[in-house]
């Protein structure tokens, strides 16, 4: 599923541009998709992106790489491609303007530009493809992958400040520049442009929907209904499964994937086959509402046990060949499952109901108090909802109410460990993306909402089930997002549970367990055993690698945190699998740029600092 674009200005760089595709062409990894003057972009894997030329009058202005639809289309529940005529005429940045504000998908587009100009790169608002580029000898490459060799960055090499960032942030490891130097990252909403790709335009962020949305609030329509949420959700299913032969859907016996299933269903397009993965703890097996929603789905279920395993140097490496440290493939065991499922259904596209806690709002219940007690819109009696929240979170409304006044969250409550743990390592590292700068207007609730969609770009890392199938998250699609963010927090989860709204706008297509469920799965205890029974391997692995090495792990702490009485009772788990795969990821880089051409910085995109950001754009984009 992964993707390598070159250009470069006309008239230059062509023997270095011809090297650059003749030698990736040689390694057998990638496959020419296409080519055009000044123009190629290869793919590789059984499941290559759909590659489509941005072509006019004039000839190739570009290239498309991913699945786009029409937006007004979606809004009326239907389903239809975005059109992509007259994208070669004009500026191009008009031209991204036109992509993230009249069509969605997942995708990543670029324009060749004139030669002074230098080319466009535009990523997506959902971020579903990863986009990293580079420069080097004239030559623009963008890519889904850290590439070594002719066509590789030139100065590449691990950054040690941005691998400890990661170590006190693990989620910044989805939504930060990799700790590589030598590669820029495109962030999903964002236009990079110029001769060397220095100046940046925000064309989207979550933060400029929700406050469009405020905006809107005060007249009669308000917030999207229940029916329009349905709707969308529909119409973007099946957009994303069209085409689909077989289709396999992941039911683990909660809401989200319940919905996506019965939305499957109800289109008529599958699910043709469904897998459920329990463990042995009772809270850890949801088999009977897995199959409660199969039975609905008109769907065989697979279930299948996944025992505690160990820990290895081959499991962690699996997350460790990607430009970014990936923390999405640490159970191989999970992968497999998922692997024989698809391969006992011949189905090459796995649907998720990933995001539908951060969609449908269940996050930081406490956060839902604040804002109601500081006027955020409400469905009913301001007082009665605050009497939920209070319940749902099993404290008072004194409590929540001082929460509130002080802006400090409660030590006394699970948020508010939660909410204090993220604002220390905000402290130590600085916000992980760039979404989360630039908050102005926009509530508690909602910031914690925009906090956890930026962790949830960690759902389109590179695992074993995404090279084997495409992996499709449609909670996390661009309409489903927007809709979300728009509907005020406390109407969004009202009630003594949480989820209300998207319960009640599926309730009828939903088996009853499901919309009167509120426990959730934990798998807390069977990752406990897990690191119990690797505890050996960790304690090798941290304790003399090359993290210690450089002083960015604690020796003590973690000999400390490795003794079987304190994995007991102090859960660590966190913070050890950060580091071990951490400690995996610089191993394979350090191995991988020591046989690699030697380090030349010249002709290299070079970003200063742990995190630099460019320059901004002199041409400020208008955000949505």
């Amino acid at each position: 599923m992964g993707y390598v674009i070159l250009t470069y200005p006309a008239g230059r760089a062509c023997e270095a541009f011809d090297e650059m595709v003749a030698e990736l062409q040689a390694a057998g990894t990638w496959t020419l998709a296409y080519r055009a003057f000044r123009l190629a972009v290869l793919t590789n894997g059984d499941l290559a992106p759909r590659v489509t030329p941005i072509a006019g009058y004039d000839g190739v202005a570009g290239v498309l790489i991913g699945r786009i639809f029409d937006r007004a289309t979606t809004d009326r529940g239907e389903v239809a491609a975005a059109r992509l005529d007259g994208l070669d005429q004009g500026d191009p940045l008009d031209a991204c303007r036109r992509l993230v504000f009249e069509s969605w998908g997942g995708y990543v587009a670029l324009w060749i530009g004139r030669p002074k100009d230098g080319p466009t790169i535009l990523r997506d608002p959902s971020g579903a493809l990863e986009v990293l580029a580079w420069r080097r000898d004239d030559v623009t490459v963008v890519s889904s992958h850290a590439l070594t060799g002719r066509a590789g960055p030139l100065g590449l090499s691990i950054n040690w400040a941005r691998v400890k960032r990661t170590l006190d942030d693990p989620t910044s490891a989805a939504m930060a520049p990799p700790p590589l130097t030598g590669l820029l990252s495109v962030e999903p909403g964002s236009v990079r442009h110029g001769p060397d790709l220095a100046e940046k335009t925000v064309l989207w962020s979550p933060a400029a929907v929700v406050r469009a949305a405020k905006s809107r609030e005060a007249k009669p329509r308000g917030w999207p209904s229940r029916q329009e949420m349905r709707q969308t959700i529909d119409a973007c299913v099946r957009a994303l499964a069209a085409d689909e032969a077989a289709i396999l859907c992941e039911i683990s016996g909660g809401l989200d994937s319940a919905i996506i299933a019965t939305s499957l269903a109800a289109s008529g397009l599958g699910p043709h086959a469904a897998v459920n993965f329990y463990r042995d703890q009772a809270e850890a097996d949801e088999r009977v509402y897995a199959q409660a929603v199969a039975d609905r789905a008109g769907v065989a279920l697979r279930t299948v046990r996944r025992p505690p395993f160990t820990v290895t140097q081959a499991v962690l490496q699996a997350g460790a060949i990607s430009a970014r440290p990936n923390f999405n493939g640490l159970d191989p065991g999970y992968d497999e499952g998922i692997i024989a499922a698809l391969d006992a259904c011949g189905a090459k596209v796995l649907f998720t109901g990933q995001g539908g806690d951060t969609v449908f709002f269940q996050i930081a219940a406490s956060a839902l108090a604040v804002d109601l007690l500081r006027g955020a819109p409400c469905e009913g009696s301001r007082l009665r909802r605050l009497e939920e929240v209070a319940r749902r979170t099993r404290r008072s409304l004194w409590s929540l109410a001082g929460e509130t006044i002080t802006g400090r969250p409660s030590r006394n409550s699970l948020d508010g460990q939660v909410l204090q743990a993220e604002a220390a390592r905000q402290r130590l590292s600085g916000p992980s993306h760039p979404w989360l700068l630039n908050l102005k207007g926009v509530s508690f609730a909602k910031r914690q909402q925009i906090a956890a969609l930026a962790a949830n770009l960690i759902a389109n890392g590179d695992t074993g089930r995404a090279r084997r199938a495409r992996i499709v998250h449609p909670l996390l699609c661009q309409p489903v997002v927007e809709m979300g963010l728009a509907i005020p927090a406390p109407v969004l989860s009202a009630g003594e549970g949480e989820r209300s709204f998207a319960r009640e706008a599926f309730g009828d297509r939903l088996p009853s367990i499901i919309t009167q469920r509120r426990s959730k799965g934990d798998v807390s205890v069977f990752m406990g055993r897990t690191l119990a029974a690797s505890a050996d391997f960790f304690r090798a692995f941290l304790l003399d690698g090359r993290l210690a090495t450089e002083g960015l792990v604690d020796r003590a702490w973690f000999e400390a945190a490795l003794e079987p009485e304190a994995m007991v009772w102090k859960d660590a788990s966190r913070e050890i699998l950060a580091a071990a795969t951490l400690e995996a990821w610089v191993r394979h880089w350090e191995g991988r740029l020591s046989t690699a051409t030697p380090d030349v910085r010249a002709g290299a995109i070079v970003v200063s600092g742990p995190d630099a950001d460019p320059k901004a754009s002199a041409r400020k984009a208008k955000a949505r």
